[in-house]
């Protein structure tokens, strides 16, 4: 007699439908389905036999199934059933970490928002053909549940097929798998029970003969149609049919060696899935693979786990409940000894033997770990669980503490909410405190996490609120406030946040002294970069020592936006994505992007730019990261304004202003595709909406519309030393691109007040500054050149054809024509442009290396001094001297021979003497 049918019985239609879904998911029209019913209906036995049917198809088949004690177990296990062969890195990228972030004995380190977890699943189930099982997800926790959600939502086009099985339970699975029905990404198939003549095919394959009929009409009155039933019956005493499934199953059970059915209940203490070394532990038996492999013969088990839940449920059923009381405490100390990680199934087992202090120190345990990792919601989760379980005064007092702590992380879990789920989980925890008759402290501890989710929001006055009351002496409250008053805005309010700022990094922890450095940086960062600067190389000391991973890392960052600032240099910001790639924090990874590429805008180097903001883009939307998105469409409108594409431009502005995009930017890019087109008066128009938009105070920001705005106002006579002295003299002075439009402003300002030399001076500190720039550089020499011409100072004829062919290189004809109609004024002989830039090597040309910068480039190679060029090329020594210092810029060679060297091979020239 078999103890399963060789042939699934009675499932044609489910089957069918379960085998288009496959077809749908090899055309890369992915989806899911949920196969819902009653224990023993048939569920699991249907998804193997989808899953045998899909490996000859050349599916890959990940599984799981989930456990309300161990929370993203059915992810984890797919997770991990995916490695057992080498993923692909490139599919998976920057999620690889976040995905082995999710194994159960990962480390704390870089939390990873839900939403950044769930993608880093999504693309490693999409990474090939695949059909990934989840079972039993009516006892999955919320985390596993959200992220399924996401996928459902993300299968379309993709070759996979997920298939949930779940029991029909008003619950949270339930309800997942008919929103997803209801929104077309799913399908549910119900199961049901078998009828008469399919019992009696069953009964046929599992005893290889049609069974009596007084069998069968047994059958057919107790097994109500359930599958397993009809096995578990079958495979007791056919002849005197037990009443019962449990005593089916039993009767198998006593058949077997006493040190066998202790290992058995062993493993039903930990319910359908239980950890072998443990229960091998807990049972005192000397080889329990061997008593493993008995039970499996007899079709109790199948490897880790029991056939069917309701095996483990009548096994532990027959036991006294003082009996499963003591082996549930001795599973837990044993779990406790081996699995030093696994705290919720820890608690579960506590709470079976009867200890609910012991379960609830596990259950805040538990949670605290949780948190550390980044799960939040199942950290809420687990900390709520245990306050259900105790009315303890000091055990509620554990809780409530340590859910206060994960309170401001949870304000992170949905940020769309804007706080208002961690708000009100923090309204419950006053209103247990109050009803439990807490200390002033503890309620206070609470009203702080309550400002820290503020913070988290935004809600700078109600977190105020929330702690106003709170003695300024300890260094949390400290640099919350310290944070609070930041958010404000207030330039007057600066003071007070940078002073708690600096007493919470004199005495707090380190995290703590993390944190109120990262405040101080934001505080000084307007006035002082270099200052700034400071605070960030402390704080990221301080995270290396501590192993603040997630803080080294935002450190990291800082500094890069710092250099930034300070030299338009992206090399700690490489540094700093490298890192962010490394770790997996992938929020981090998105905002270098966008600073890399906001650098490279500034410098001129638009592919380059475009790449970065094309990053950022596609993995902020697909984590629905609404801010960051808009600054990459900010990207996108920089770049087609500097080209002077009107059409361009007016459409990604339209996307930004259409999703809330900041005034500011809007009117600055459309100003400078304004200058682009040399249209000064719409130019000047849109700067003038940009300051009536730009009311907060002035901090260091990333359009920088003050620089061209001042330096296009003097050229054109509508601003003079007075305007010039009030940015000067400003703290955004300290920034390299303002500096550049400074000098530039100075240069005219000079010489309109007939003071030549300090006026060439000054332009010859503009033209260092502004080496390897596109925009600051060229639209300094275009609009200086002229003012230059007419003062009669400088050079202006050769800072107009640097510029002339700079943006007739770029494509920008307006600017370029109005270049050569300055040109032809001055009476200048025509440019020869060398049968245009295409002469220009390719390499070079993506450095930036204009027309002339190649005519000098090919003279330095043969080795002609500065003197030498300028007579072939009838320029000043100083000019050509500029120009071999830009080259090695662009290049980054320190030195003449080492830019002859790197230069020879592209141009050519003669050998080395």
């Amino acid at each position: 007699m078999q103890f399963q049918s060789p042939v699934l019985v009675g499932r044609s239609e489910e089957t069918s439908a379960l085998r288009a879904a496959v077809a749908r998911a090899e055309q890369r029209r992915g989806g899911a389905v949920f196969l819902v019913g009653e224990p023993g209906i048939g569920k699991s036995r249907l998804a193997s036999e989808l899953a045998a049917h899909v490996a000859d198809r050349g599916f890959r088949v990940l599984r799981g199934r989930a456990s309300r004690a161990v929370p993203l177990r059915a992810l984890c296990e797919a997770v991990l059933s995916a490695f057992r062969k080498a993923p692909d890195e490139r599919q998976l990228g920057a999620y690889l970490p976040v995905v082995l972030r999710m194994t159960p004995d990962a480390p704390a380190g870089v939390p990873d928002p839900a939403v950044v977890r769930a993608e880093a699943v999504l693309r490693l189930f999409t990474a090939e053909k695949t059909v990934v099982v989840l079972e039993d997800l009516h006892d999955a926790d919320g985390e596993t549940l959200a992220i399924v959600d996401y996928l459902l939502d993300n299968l379309a086009g993709e070759p996979v097929l997920l298939l949930g099985t779940l029991r029909p339970h008003p619950d949270g699975a339930q309800r997942l798998a008919d929103s997803a029905v209801a929104r077309r990404v799913a399908s549910a198939l119900r199961l049901t029970g078998l009828r008469d003549s399919e019992v009696a095919e069953l009964a046929r394959h599992l005893l290889g003969e049609p069974p009596p009929a007084d069998v069968l009409a047994q059958l057919t009155k107790i097994a109500d149609g359930v599958p397993f039933v009809v096995e578990e019956l079958l495979n007791g005493d056919l002849r005197a049919v037990p009443p019962t499934v449990a005593a089916a199953t039993l009767h198998r059970v006593d058949a077997l060696g006493p040190e066998c059915v202790a290992l058995l209940e062993a493993a039903a203490i930990f319910g359908p899935v239980f950890p072998l070394d443990v229960v091998a532990e807990v049972a005192e038996v000397a080889d329990a693979t061997k008593l493993l492999q008995e039970a499996e013969r007899a079709q109790l088990v199948h490897g880790d786990r029991f056939r069917h839940a309701l095996t483990a449920d009548a096994i532990r059923g027959r036991m006294t409940p003082t009996a499963r009381a003591s082996l549930a405490g001795k599973a837990a100390r044993t779990t406790e000894v081996l699995r030093p990680t696994e705290l919720e199934l820890v608690a579960e087992l506590w709470e079976a033997a009867g200890d609910t202090a012991r379960a609830v120190h596990s259950l805040v345990r538990a949670g605290k770990h949780a948190a550390a990792l980044g799960r939040f919601e199942t950290a809420v989760e687990l900390l709520e669980r245990g306050q259900a379980m105790t009315g303890d005064p000091d055990l509620t007092a554990d809780l409530l503490d340590a859910l206060a702590t994960v309170l401001p992380l949870a304000a992170v879990v949905v940020p769309a909410d804007n706080g208002a789920r961690a708000f009100a989980l923090g309204e419950r925890l006053q209103q247990a405190l109050t009803a439990a008759g807490a200390e002033p402290a503890r309620r206070a501890a609470v009203r702080l996490a309550q400002a820290r989710v503020a913070a988290v929001a935004g809600q700078w006055e109600r977190g105020l609120d929330l702690i106003a009351s709170a003695v300024e002496t300890d260094a949390a409250v400290d640099v919350v406030k310290a944070t609070l008053l930041f958010g404000l805005n207030q330039l007057d309010l600066l003071p007070k946040a940078r002073e708690l700022a600096e007493r919470a990094a004199a005495t707090g922890t380190p995290e703590i002294v993390c944190e109120a450095l990262e405040v101080l940086t934001r505080c000084t960062r307007g006035q002082d970069l270099a200052e700034a600067r400071q605070h960030v190389r402390r704080w990221q000391q301080v995270a290396e020592q501590h192993g603040l991973a997630a803080w080294r890392l935002r450190a990291l960052l800082e500094l890069g936006v710092a250099d930034k600032y300070l030299s338009i240099d992206v090399t700690t910001l490489l540094a700093a994505r490298r890192a962010a790639l490394d770790a997996g924090a992938i929020v981090i990874l998105i905002a270098a992007d966008l600073h890399l590429a906001s650098t490279y805008l500034v410098r001129g180097e638009y592919d380059e730019a475009a790449r970065c903001g094309a990053s950022a883009a596609e993995a902020a939307g697909k984590l629905g990261l609404d801010a960051l998105q808009l600054l990459a469409v900010a990207v996108e409108a920089g770049i087609a304004a500097m080209h002077g594409r009107r059409k361009e431009t007016d459409q990604a502005l339209a996307r930004l202003r259409d999703h809330g995009g900041s005034e500011e930017i809007w009117s600055y890019s459309s100003a400078v595709c304004a200058l682009m087109e040399e249209r000064y008066d719409r130019a000047l128009a849109e700067f003038e909406e940009v300051e009536r938009a730009v009311t907060e105070p002035r901090i260091l920001r990333g359009t920088f519309y003050q620089g061209p705005r001042l330096l296009v106002r003097v050229a054109h006579g509508l601003a003079g030393w007075p305007e010039y002295e009030r940015l000067a003299e400003s703290h955004l002075a300290q920034v390299l691109l303002y500096r550049v439009y400074l000098a530039w402003s100075r240069a005219v300002l000079l010489g309109r007040d007939g003071r030549a030399d300090e006026a060439g001076t000054a332009a010859a500190e503009a033209l260092e500054l502004s080496t390897g720039l596109g925009l600051p550089r060229h639209l300094g020499l275009r609009l200086v050149g002229p003012a230059a011409l007419a003062d009669g100072w400088g050079e202006p004829l050769e800072w107009v054809r640097e510029a002339e062919e700079y943006f007739h290189r770029l494509g920008v004809p307006a600017v370029a024509a109005a270049c050569r109609a300055v040109l032809r004024e001055a009476g200048a002989p025509r440019q020869r442009r060398l049968r245009d830039h295409d002469t220009v090597p390719a390499e070079l040309r993506k450095l930036g290396v204009t027309v002339r910068e190649h005519e000098v480039l090919r003279l330095v190679v043969d080795r002609f001094g500065n003197t030498e060029i300028a007579e072939r090329l009838f320029l000043s020594p100083r000019t050509v001297e500029r120009h071999v210092a830009s080259l090695k810029a662009r290049t980054g060679r320190t030195t003449r021979a080492d830019l002859i060297s790197y230069a020879r091979p592209l141009i050519g020239g003669s050998a080395p003497m």
